[in-house]
């Protein structure tokens, strides 16, 4: 074959079409991401998101580019396989190279809130609308079963209150059901904290009550 200037230019004008023409992450045939994760807290907690809504830092949630509000991804650090299931409701982050900003409570999860940075996959489950087909059996289940914390249990109901409103104190979006049960003649005063989605939102945010001696129990509620 001779290669003559003509051929050339339209050889290289070809290279250059395949090289960049690959889908992106946001296009529909890609469902994965590999990158840099990051994470945002207490600063943030209460303000507005992109989307919206108010950021709440205790919440699976995440800031991408591009991604439509209400995906749902899956997000696994790869560097110890720890994975959350996370909804977009923010835009960023806009540092870098980073691929995703995930929430404080989704980055204890991850076990990178305290290096800040991780390696993470980012796998999308489905999108607002879309059919939950990609879901595999276990999200399904998840999805079906709601949790909360068992915070504590007293005697005294003055005790119960005051706990409640330190339970409130740590984040005032946080339901809280108070209840009475007869054990042995005698009154309890149970606290349930919150309603999760699923066992790994609900353990997550037990992690954190934990930094702050407010922990309980993770049951089905």
């Amino acid at each position: 074959m001779i290669f003559n200037r003509t051929n050339c230019f339209f050889f290289f004008i070809t290279i250059i079409f395949i090289g960049f023409s690959n889908p992106s992450f946001s296009q529909k045939a890609t469902k994965s991401q590999t990158g840099i994760a990051s994470w945002y807290g207490s600063k943030y907690h209460g303000r507005k998101t992109s989307s919206g809504e108010r950021y709440n830092r205790f919440e699976m949630t995440a800031a991408h580019k591009k991604l439509p509000f209400g995906t749902k991804v899956k997000v696994t650090n790869l560097d110890n396989n720890k994975s959350v299931i996370v909804r977009i409701n923010d835009r960023g982050p806009f540092v870098g190279e980073r691929i995703i900003d995930v929430s404080e409570a989704a980055a204890k999860a991850l076990e990178i809130r305290g290096a800040g940075l991780g390696e993470v996959k980012v796998e999308v489950l489905g999108t607002p609308g879309a059919e939950m087909a990609s879901l595999d059996e276990t999200e399904l289940e998840q999805d079906d079963e709601v949790f909360t914390i068992e915070a504590g249990s007293f005697l005294k109901p003055q005790f119960a209150i005051a706990f409640s409103e330190k339970l409130k104190a740590f984040d005032k979006h946080l339901s809280i059901e108070l209840s009475e049960e007869q054990f042995n003649g005698m009154t309890i005063h149970r606290i349930k904290a919150g309603r999760f989605e699923n066992k790994q939102q609900a353990e997550a945010f037990n992690d954190l009550l934990a930094e702050e001696g407010l922990h309980g129990v993770v049951a089905e509620a």
